[in-house]
């Protein structure tokens, strides 16, 4: 047992979404738990302990559930539950976006770039989180593409997701007013931009705080210390499951 296993009432909530009784030799729990292990300690698939299931078959899931988005369902599920418990709304109204780069390994990993802005040769995780903190959607692309762009894509997957709540997104001056008008014209989003130029002397910027408080939270993660993914979709899983661990804890 390791301290990155669910706990039993969040795998209650998991194993309803999976909705697999199939007899197996490791049970789906068991292998979620290896996966929450690589995520937390960034260990190797070829590292795992003895004492887990095989990395390829923790692999072969892995893989399998990212490509057909059950990873993207379970951290939904979750994010609602845990704000239910938190006597929310289980559909957030306001989210928050921001995007953080981070530095690829130097072999192996293609759709990187440059960002000069930060100096990092890497990729960015585009994220919108609600008030919680909770990441409501992730896309992982180049560093060297601008914000304004790359949240075309989060905006739009984040649409499909089913949070017929939300109606407003607060982001930085990156966000500009054609990404706005882009915004409320095709998805019926709202975006708002907070310029720190425009407060005086050092603050924290209302709300947006809350998304640098996720990246924060990210990089206890030591799998995401680094982007060390071959493809961006196993990049944004990993993320999803730093999130989804981060909420097992507190259901």
């Amino acid at each position: 047992m390791y301290p990155s296993d669910l706990t039993d009432s969040a795998w209650k909530v998991i194993e309803e979404i999976l909705a697999d009784k199939r007899k197996r030799k490791h049970s789906l729990r068991v292998i979620l738990n290896a996966l929450l292990y690589v995520t937390k300690t960034g260990c190797q698939w070829r590292q795992m302990p003895n004492d887990l299931p095989p990395w390829q078959l923790c692999y072969y899931y892995f893989s399998k559930w990212r490509d057909d988005g059950t990873w993207l369902k379970i951290n939904q599920k979750l994010v609602k539950r845990r704000r239910v418990k938190a006597k929310r709304e289980a559909s957030p109204s306001v989210g928050v976006i921001d995007s953080q780069s981070v530095k690829s390994s130097e072999w192996g990993v293609p759709h990187k770039g440059f960002d000069g802005h930060k100096k990092v040769n890497g990729r960015k995780r585009h994220i919108v989180v609600d008030t919680l903190g909770l990441i409501l959607i992730v896309v992982v692309h180049a560093a060297n593409r601008h914000d304004s762009k790359g949240a075309r894509k989060v905006l739009e997957r984040l649409a499909k997701q089913g949070y017929e709540r939300l109606s407003l997104i607060l982001g930085d001056s990156a966000y500009g007013k054609e990404l706005a008008k882009w915004a409320k014209k095709t998805l019926k989003l709202v975006i708002t931009a907070i310029k720190v130029s425009e407060l005086a002397g050092f603050q924290v910027v209302p709300m947006r705080w809350k998304v640098e408080r996720t990246f924060s939270w990210l990089n206890w993660s030591r799998r995401l210390s680094k982007d060390y993914e071959c493809d961006c979709s196993s990049a944004e899983s990993f993320v999803y499951l730093a999130n989804i661990y981060r909420i097992s804890r507190k259901i």
